[in-house]
């Protein structure tokens, strides 16, 4: 895993542990809830930036790289639903994939069954955004791997998530004028999702060649968003 530093909420910095073949990050205990809004915006970059890498199934079995106990896979509840994690039971911190990630801080939906059916008919098969797995369109609404639904970059989503976080980091004194090392930071510039929506995810992938790489729809959509 890599060892990123971000913002947090309290002013002090929140270290985090990325692996991008396997597209899970590693919180602390309470880590994930203490990353500033900004904060939050970077990872969504991060995440975005690591959408070529070489990735590999996951395995449903994790251990605490704490205390080594085995993690317990946990269901909790967003404004948009339900999202998944491993959370060590000593309290160690959790396990959580990038697309779960992403639907905590709601930037993701799931697909209704209307878009499903509509998927179905131009490609047979996806890749789960949450596992890695292959998952079957012309027999399951769901991995049969992990059990995640499949889910989609949401664009109206993104739009108000990232309105509320940029928002929010407004109210905080501003990243250029915060001092580091030999000067100040320069400020991000924002994200935003322009006239790209999830609609245009769903409706415009078609069934892959043969031997081409499953497509993953959360990477489609925030590789569309950034393009």
């Amino acid at each position: 895993m890599e060892t990123l530093s971000f913002a947090s909420s309290y002013g002090t910095p929140v270290e985090i542990d990325a692996c991008w073949s396997c597209q899970t990050i590693w919180f602390d205990n309470f880590e994930s809830v203490a990353l500033s809004p900004q904060s939050v915006i970077d990872l969504f970059r991060r995440i975005h930036e690591a959408r070529d890498q070489p990735r590999r199934t996951l395995s449903m079995h994790f251990n605490c790289p704490r205390c080594d106990s085995s993690l317990a896979n946990t269901r909790d509840m967003v404004k948009a639903g339900h999202f998944s994690y491993y959370r060590c039971p000593h309290g160690d911190g959790r396990l959580i994939s990038f697309t779960q990630f992403l639907l905590e801080k709601n930037f993701v939906r799931e697909l209704n069954p209307a878009e499903l059916i509509s998927l179905a008919t131009k490609v047979r098969q996806i890749r789960c955004s949450s596992c890695g797995a292959p998952i079957d369109l012309q027999n399951d609404t769901a991995c049969t791997h992990c059990g995640s639904p499949i889910s989609v970059l949401d664009d109206q989503a993104v739009e108000k998530a990232l309105m509320d976080y940029e928002e929010r980091a407004a109210h905080r004194t501003p990243i250029a004028q915060q001092p580091i090392a030999g000067g100040y930071r320069p400020a991000p510039q924002p994200v935003s999702s322009g006239s790209w929506s999830s609609n245009d995810v769903v409706n415009g992938i078609v069934a892959a060649e043969a031997g081409a790489d499953l497509v993953d729809l959360v990477c489609v959509g925030i590789a569309s968003l950034f393009d």
